[in-house]
């Protein structure tokens, strides 16, 4: 599955302003995402951030996954799945109170489909520059605003919005982007079992979401199952 990863850290400078710094897009890749990759690339992150400055407070890295076919789009309403893992040093900041999407002037929040603490190894560089309290979610965004120019940002739960998690468009595969509406149709529901299965099959070893039939989205309602936050 083509995907794009970007890394971002949002610095805290010694003199007390802050600095957002945002890496370039990876290149392309395939194959399953795990836990440990993600954790790998945090690490990378702090290392080279604290080349500028001892600490940070925060950072993040985030990955999504495209429909991997034309009927896997179908079944997932032209939606992408979005993987957010953001690590701060205030517990307090967590969950994340929204992720969304700034772009073409408008701001589309995604819809969450799961979060979960996840604890930072003691002794990394990510510990001890970017902090102790990770949290991972999954989320689904349209497509058309995912390859739209905007940014992907997250609203903490206190002190921080509107933090840049990545700089859009993505790449999308060629049968995406032939599409000439990829926006979602106003009545179009993601099959919420083809989601979960994209999810174990691009991120191996993430909790993925269960489902049931409480807090529904008001645009998922009435026919399908929601999901339980994990």
């Amino acid at each position: 599955m083509p995907r794009l990863v970007a890394i971002l850290l949002l610095l805290l400078l010694s003199h007390g302003a802050f600095a957002q710094i945002m890496s370039k897009p990876r290149p392309a890749t395939r194959g399953a995402v795990s836990p440990a990759d993600i954790a790998r690339r945090l690490e990378k992150s702090a290392i080279e951030t604290a080349r500028l400055v001892p600490n940070a407070a925060r950072g993040s890295a985030i990955d999504f996954a495209w429909p991997m076919s034309p009927e896997e789009y179908a079944a997932t309403a032209k939606h992408v799945v979005v993987l957010v893992s953001v690590v701060t040093q205030d517990a307090a900041e967590l969950p994340l109170r929204r992720v969304h999407i700034r772009a073409g002037g408008k701001d589309v929040e995604l819809v969450r489909l799961s979060h979960e603490l996840v604890g930072v190894a003691r002794g990394s560089r990510t510990f001890s520059v970017l902090g102790p309290y990770r949290e991972d979610g999954f989320y689904l965004a349209p497509a058309s605003v995912m390859m739209a120019e905007g940014y992907l940002q997250a609203d903490f739960a206190t002190r921080r919005s509107d933090f840049n998690l990545y700089k859009l468009p993505g790449t999308a595969p060629d049968f995406i982007r032939s599409d000439k509406n990829p926006e979602p149709l106003p009545d179009g529901k993601p099959d919420l079992a083809a989601v979960r299965a994209m999810i174990m099959r691009e991120y191996k070893g993430f909790k993925p979401p269960t489902f049931e039939r409480t807090m529904l989205p008001l645009w998922l309602e009435p026919t399908m199952p929601r999901f339980r936050l994990s």
